[in-house]
């Protein structure tokens, strides 16, 4: 049976504050407040890669039990109402979601004036190379190309990137009128949430939780991670999509229960 980390009622308070197996090692306060998992690349880099329901959505927990993963967090945006992704989502080179799966999204950016800020956001990728089939991790933006002698594999997207740049504005996550307020925010970047993280650094893939009990702002998640010394940093969808599962815990944190989404970034086998 799952040990729940319940993300706003706190059932995970064991003194131990890190362990480490089969190239991840896992640190977190005993109050369930912030959870970092470490995860070699070299190692397990070959295995990590998105995976997206084909029909419907499903939780964490489904999709870690139904494929026998070893490590399933929850990834990128998507319309709750048509279960469609609406995040750049690419599995063995082919696309697997796009955000035109909802026209009506697109439409009602273009009237705000967003589209190509939205259709740009961050996503982590995996590159392979051409010809040794060695594999390369980055956080880049939708546009950007991929490295030379180096292909794109595989990518999640999501946003907005924290660091080097903190993308909100270039992102389409928030646009301000002429004096400086919001007049649009999306994903509650601004307010204090629930969030799943990724970043990189050196040969290491981080997933970095911040639960209800000590949830964060986009930019104040970008402060807290300072002392990491990050190369990369980016959100998938948090709030109530944040979700993890690893041996046989779980994060969830909505109505005691996790929340069915669209697409992962998973650990095979």
């Amino acid at each position: 049976m799952f040990k729940k980390i319940l993300l706003i009622f706190a059932v995970f308070l064991i003194a131990t504050t890190a362990f480490a197996k089969d190239g991840i090692d896992v640190k977190y306060d005993k109050k369930g407040k912030f959870y970092v998992y470490k995860i070699n690349l070299k190692e397990l880099g070959p295995r990590i890669r998105p995976y997206i329901v084909q029909e419907g959505l499903k939780t964490a927990r489904e999709v870690f039990k139904e494929n026998n993963f070893d490590f399933v967090i929850n990834g990128g945006f998507f319309d709750p109402k048509t279960a469609k992704s609406v995040s750049y989502v690419i599995i063995n080179g082919k696309m697997a979601g796009t955000p035109f799966e909802s026209i009506e999204m697109i439409e009602n950016l273009a009237k705000e004036g967003r589209v190509e800020n939205v259709l740009n956001r961050s996503e982590l990728r995996i590159y392979k190379h051409n010809l040794t089939d060695s594999l390369k991790f980055d956080i880049a933006h939708h546009f950007d190309p991929a490295p030379k002698n180096y292909y794109l594999a595989h990518s999640i997207g999501g946003g907005p990137m924290i660091y080097p740049d903190e993308g909100m504005e270039k992102e389409g996550f928030v646009k301000y009128d002429e004096t400086g307020y919001p007049k649009i925010q999306s994903a509650h970047v601004l307010k204090k949430r629930a969030r799943t993280i990724v970043a990189l650094k050196d040969d290491n893939l981080y997933v970095v939780i911040f639960s209800n009990f000590a949830p964060v702002s986009i930019s104040e998640a970008g402060k807290k991670l300072e002392k990491y010394h990050f190369d990369k940093i980016m959100a998938f969808d948090g709030g109530p999509s944040t979700s993890l599962n690893y041996e046989d815990y779980e994060i969830f944190s909505s109505n005691n229960e996790q929340r069915k989404v669209k697409s992962f970034l998973i650990i095979q086998k």
